[in-house]
């Protein structure tokens, strides 16, 4: 059996500007913060949920024909195959939570923080190894 997770505020490993509060087979939990004009390009993972939930700031979440204007409180999900992306439109930081289920989200961080520090360009098969897929 396995143990149970506990991470208070402040705790969890700090992977660049995020910081990994659980990462296990069935989910991955990562708080980071997002800077005014910040965010991710759109994508979609083919075997993953991604959600977010917004604890201070506003983001702009694309998801699917969605757009919301998420201010904390606010959760949105992107199940398998759904398009999905984020931007910080607003003048100051945002915080959120992001979930991936099933886990393995924790161990792309990891690495894709690793291979930027080598100064190494992740290719084709690194995204498509973590289950993420850019949209042109």
């Amino acid at each position: 059996m396995d143990d149970p997770v506990v991470c208070g505020p402040g705790e969890g490993e700090l992977v660049g500007t995020t910081t990994i509060k659980v990462a296990r087979p069935e989910l991955s939990l990562l708080e980071f913060e997002v800077r005014p004009g910040g965010g991710v390009d759109p994508h979609f993972h083919k075997l993953s949920s991604d959600s977010f939930f917004i604890l201070e700031g506003e983001l702009e979440i694309h998801v699917g024909d969605e757009v919301v204007h998420a201010r904390p409180g606010t959760y949105a999900l992107a199940p398998p195959g759904v398009v999905h992306y984020f931007r910080n439109v607003s003048e100051k930081p945002a915080r959120a939570l992001n979930l991936h289920t099933p886990g393995g989200f924790a161990e792309y961080r990891r690495e894709l923080l690793e291979l930027q520090a080598q100064g190494i360009e992740p290719d084709t098969a690194f995204f498509e190894r973590h289950d993420v897929f850019d949209v042109p």
